[in-house]
């Protein structure tokens, strides 16, 4: 008698797979929560947030990592300082790993933070830096199983200041030459240890790091410390700066940071632009104004003017002018300057979620693919015309 053949079933093998020890965080794609982003940290300007996770109200993911590049001076320390505040806003404690001695008790003051909420860790190298990382998952581990829930942000200001066990030896014994070859190794190696452990305990890590003119014909600017980082983070910001001027003066009031994505899992890579005062810091509303419009929330450059309809009934009429020095507000029935606009009175919660749904989120959020007749339909409509001789026969 033929042996009856048995039905293969894709949940029975995906039961069969979570009993072996090792793979018990894996199951059917639909269910998985493992790196499921329930959770953003505000950075501490509307426009950055959208830029890195799409939304006014995002910003940093929860289970992901965010590695912030640039030159000294580009306001990685300073970003990394605000969303330090608002995370603890949202419940979360700080670790700040600091491997350039560039904040104290007092830093985090200035910034809006608790210091009593933000746990200071000075670091060498990277292998002290993943044997800290490593013991700071196992009690959190420890503290979850024992039914607490910590929220945890960590953060390394920065990559580029740390060394080797090799480079340290070797300062010792009075060898200055620095192997990068071997920090890169080691880095790569970090990043592989802790990255998913990192994601399984919900611990979003940022990640600072400098940059260097890269070689060939047209230089560009490259990070430190190999492609471990690039590999493992979700986003990676390169930061820029201009200088911010009083109007008709030559005094430094601040810089204009430039944020351009090299890298993002959640957003289209548009470079987006906010001010840092030296005087007040971040401002969360600066950037916006590059994307309000009178149809989406009621902000525009332009006037308003009261008139008369044909019942005698009094309106209030907008006409846009796109040269205007005055931004008219709908829902408080004037006109601003420029120097009034950037303000929680005029950017009401009402007119960033307008905002964000009619404007922010088509503009920054990946599409959705569409199906593959519609893929190929499109690709057709793009390259008709492009293999055509000249007599018009493809």
């Amino acid at each position: 008698m033929a042996k009856q053949k048995s039905e293969f079933s894709f949940l029975d093998l995906d039961k069969e797979l979570s009993k072996i020890a090792g793979f018990e965080t894996g199951s059917i794609l639909a269910e998985n929560t493992f790196s499921e982003v329930d959770d953003w940290i505000p950075t501490g300007n509307y426009l950055l947030n959208a830029q890195l996770s799409g939304s006014l109200f995002g910003g940093i993911p929860n289970t992901r990592s965010l590695g912030l590049m640039g030159d000294p001076g580009t306001g990685k320390s300073f970003v990394c300082l605000n969303v330090a505040r608002e995370a603890q806003k949202k419940g979360y404690d700080v670790v700040y790993c600091d491997t350039e001695g560039a904040i104290d008790k007092s830093s985090a003051i200035k910034f809006g933070s608790d210091p009593n909420k933000v746990r200071y860790q000075p670091i060498k190298t990277v292998s002290e830096f993943q044997t800290f990382v490593s013991n700071l998952l196992s009690l959190v581990k420890k503290s979850k199983e024992g039914g607490a829930s910590p929220k945890i942000l960590l953060i390394v200001d920065s990559l580029g200041m740390l060394s080797t066990d090799k480079e340290l030896n070797d300062a010792m014994k009075g060898h200055n030459a620095a192997d990068m070859g071997a920090k890169a190794k080691e880095l790569r190696k970090l990043f592989r240890v802790i990255t998913l452990d990192l994601t399984a305990s919900k611990i979003p890590l940022i990640c600072t790091n400098h940059v260097y003119a890269g070689g060939g014909f047209f230089p560009t600017k490259e990070s430190s410390g190999g492609d471990g980082p690039i590999f493992a983070m979700s986003v990676i910001s390169f930061l820029s700066k201009a200088q911010l001027k009083e109007s008709g003066s030559t005094t430094k009031t601040g810089i204009i940071v430039t944020s351009n994505l090299k890298k993002s899992r959640f957003t289209i890579p548009e470079p987006v632009k906010f001010h840092i005062s030296f005087a007040n810091g971040m401002n969360p509303y600066v950037g916006l104004q590059d994307f309000v419009t009178w149809e989406a929330c009621g902000i525009e450059r332009g006037k308003l003017e009261e008139i008369k309809n044909k019942d005698g009934v009094k309106e209030v009429i907008f006409t846009p002018n796109a040269a205007s020095t005055r931004w008219a507000i709908r829902h408080m029935g004037k006109t601003v300057t420029s120097s009034q606009l950037f303000n929680p009175d005029i950017f009401t919660q009402s007119v960033l979620e307008q905002l964000d749904e009619k404007v922010i989120q088509p503009h920054f959020l990946l599409p959705a693919m569409g199906t593959n007749e519609e893929i190929t339909s499109a690709l057709e409509a793009e390259f008709e015309g492009d293999f055509e001789d000249g007599d018009g026969q493809k």
